[in-house]
């Protein structure tokens, strides 16, 4: 479809073209999303004459026409969740707004405008990400002398990737063992890792767990101090923060004087 625009018996001919995002999107989940739509409007704009669909799939997401929201078809997975800006569509925006964003949103999106001056539609892909919360370390000090450290997060999607390191080069992750469980209603991942260790000698750890689809990258040095006679052992936990801020925690516990087969602590980094 084309514009026809005439200045002084000149006429020009334009492409009626709508904007979407040229590149798959990523949202993050239970937060509010914004699809971007935008359209020529000419000289003037006409609610009444005009169209604005959203669609993901066959399935109608929200409707305008008439002047005013129709949304008798509306998908019910939609349902009180979905608004235009009609303010701004005279303007040319036919952007849409979602609330509460689930893992099920996700997919391709087609806006379709159709006014006066012309008609068109484009699609677009959507992904859904969910950050890992703050992890918790967990750490058991067995009787026979070894240490498990079990790190565990909630709450993420994708899947993450999951890496254990001694030192500043040594992969322990082979030695490891990393269970992800997803929740049965919102889908979202719960992650434990466990490294078990036989000996704490002035031993630094490494956990690195990534969200590659929100660029998330949660990183914990542990460092486990204690001396061949020593009857403490030290526990130092180093968070990484936004803008490389640094925080450290440290704990000690009495090795020789353990009353149960077993003693855990928990230990996790905050603001």
């Amino acid at each position: 479809h084309r514009i026809h625009f005439c200045f002084h018996s000149v006429c020009f001919v334009a492409k009626f073209d709508i904007s979407v995002p040229p590149s798959p999107q990523v949202r993050v989940y239970g937060q509010a999303m914004v699809l971007p739509c935008t359209f020529p409007v000419g000289n003037s704009w006409d609610p009444s004459s005009s169209v604005i669909t959203w669609q993901r799939g066959s399935e109608v997401v929200h409707s305008f026409y008439h002047g005013r929201d129709q949304l008798a078809r509306q998908g019910l997975h939609y349902a009180n969740r979905t608004r235009l800006y009609h303010d701004e569509m005279e303007r040319g925006n036919a952007s849409l707004r979602l609330e509460r964003t689930t893992l099920g949103d996700a997919g391709y999106y087609t806006c379709s405008v159709t006014t006066q001056i012309g008609s068109q539609k484009k699609s677009f892909s959507v992904k859904i990400g969910a950050f890992y919360l703050e992890p918790f370390i967990h750490v058991s000090l067995l009787s026979n002398g070894r240490i498990d450290l079990l790190i565990s997060s909630q709450g993420g999607y994708p899947s993450p990737s999951v890496q254990w390191l001694m030192g500043d080069k040594e992969d322990l992750t082979n030695v490891t063992f990393t269970q992800l469980e997803q929740d049965k209603d919102t889908k979202l991942y719960n992650m434990n890792s466990k490294l078990n260790l036989t000996s704490v000698i002035n031993t630094s750890i490494t956990f690195i767990l990534k969200n590659e689809e929100l660029g998330q990258e949660i990183r914990r040095n542990i460092n486990l101090f204690s001396g061949e006679f020593s009857s403490l052992l030290v526990l130092s936990l180093t968070c990484h923060y936004l803008g490389d801020n640094l925080k450290h925690l440290s704990l000690r516990f009495p090795i020789q004087s353990l009353q149960n087969p077993s003693l855990c602590t928990c230990l996790f980094c905050y603001g």
